[in-house]
């Protein structure tokens, strides 16, 4: 039995990840749940036993507070949801090391190389991976449209759309990258890189609200698979996570790599393509069968619908 603690247990990820541990793995998982609202304000609280609430990570308590979970409950592995908790409780953390916890998220330089908008083009780029253009504000194309960017960022939080051949100022923690010119279709790749496995779902984002996913349609992208078979060589990636692509001067361009599962992820198990149930498989050392990662081909759309927690 193994002691896992989940971070950030109050997101629709740890609602499925909880969910799906509680189904196939009870036997095998203890799993601690900790955030930073209380128990009655965590929907996955409801699967399962023991709960942990800690300041939240901007507190400068925040780490301590984790470790005393961790020192407290003998904890073996520590599963970080957020982007935030990545470099915090990296693989090769020196806190984690030096207690003897595992963690599922990728090493600090993996997280640094493809959190860093600029950093992650000038790796693609050396490694000949599509990925948007970074352009210098005063060299833009006119009729070509750019966008504004975090260099460190979420999603499209901050993102302004400029057109080409217009004055440019930007930030100091911003950059100019070139806007897609495709069809507008953006696609999640859920990926599975465990046991000599690679193995990745492909979902058209139809729908989405608050920047999750709310309706998907499955798609077969053997160039997105290629893409992602080249990466996986390249950079240490963690066992379970997801990457965005759109497409750019007519080939799929990777926008945006989460080294993480997210809030859609249980969209691809719906589909068949059971990416929790084989990260979870892998966690507590067991083997994972290829049926899991088969997606059902008779799926034509995934839709998410609200469902109702009671917490007593």
């Amino acid at each position: 039995m193994q002691n896992v603690l989940l971070l950030s247990a109050g997101v629709t990820t740890g609602w499925h990840l909880a969910k799906v541990a509680r189904q196939y793995f009870a036997d095998d998982i203890t799993l601690h749940l900790c955030d930073i609202n209380p128990r009655e304000l965590v929907p996955a609280a409801t699967l399962t036993g023991p709960f942990h609430r800690v300041p939240p990570l901007a507190d400068p308590g925040y780490e301590a507070a984790v470790c005393r979970v961790l020192d407290e409950n003998r904890i073996d592995v520590i599963v970080p949801l957020i982007d935030q908790d990545l470099f915090q409780w990296a693989a090769d953390a020196p806190v984690l090391t030096q207690r003897g916890v595992r963690s599922t998220a990728p090493l600090r330089h993996t997280a640094e190389l493809l959190s860093d908008k600029e950093q992650m083009f000038r790796f693609l780029q050396a490694h000949n991976l599509p990925t948007p253009p970074l352009v210098d504000p005063d060299r833009t194309e006119p009729g070509r449209m750019y966008l504004t960017k975090k260099k460190i960022g979420c999603g499209s939080h901050g993102m302004r759309a400029v057109p080409g051949g217009t004055p440019v100022t930007l930030e100091a923690d911003e950059l100019l990258q070139e806007k897609c010119d495709g069809d507008g279709r953006e696609v999640t790749a859920e990926v599975f890189n465990a046991q000599g496995k690679l193995r990745v779902f492909c979902r058209e984002r139809v729908v989405t609200k608050a920047g999750v996913c709310t309706k998907m349609v499955p798609l077969h992208l053997p160039e997105i698979e290629d893409y992602l078979a080249q990466l996986v060589q390249l950079l240490p990636c963690p066992t379970a996570f997801c990457a965005q692509f759109m497409q750019h001067r007519g080939r799929w361009n990777l926008i945006d790599c989460n080294l993480r599962m997210g809030a859609g992820t249980a969209l691809a198990t719906a589909a068949g393509f059971q990416l929790v149930r084989a990260f979870w498989a892998d966690l507590c050392g067991q083997p994972v069968e290829d049926a899991w990662l088969q997606p059902d081909p008779s799926v034509k759309a995934v839709l998410r619908v609200y469902e109702e927690v009671v917490i007593r």
